[in-house]
């Protein structure tokens, strides 16, 4: 298993330009870590909320603008 983990670092670290794992920083991987962090939960998140919106206030900006009748009347 540590054997496959190492490729894989070795892997991307080429795929980003680094000759070797040892020139990476801490900073560098701990700054990937959470960035990929960040990205996978903004990607929840846009699932989520495009799935289930959640706004059951019925004065909500989305019930007028999708109302027929009231776009009408401003016209």
């Amino acid at each position: 298993m540590t054997e496959r983990l190492r490729y894989y670092v070795d892997l991307l670290a080429a795929l980003c330009g680094f000759d070797s794992p040892e020139k990476i920083s801490l900073f560098g991987v701990v700054f990937v870590i959470l960035a990929t962090a960040a990205l996978i939960y903004a990607c929840y998140r846009a699932v989520l909320l495009t799935l289930w919106p959640g706004e059951r206030n019925a004065e909500h900006i989305k019930r007028r603008v999708l109302n027929d009748e009231e776009v009408s009347d401003a016209h």
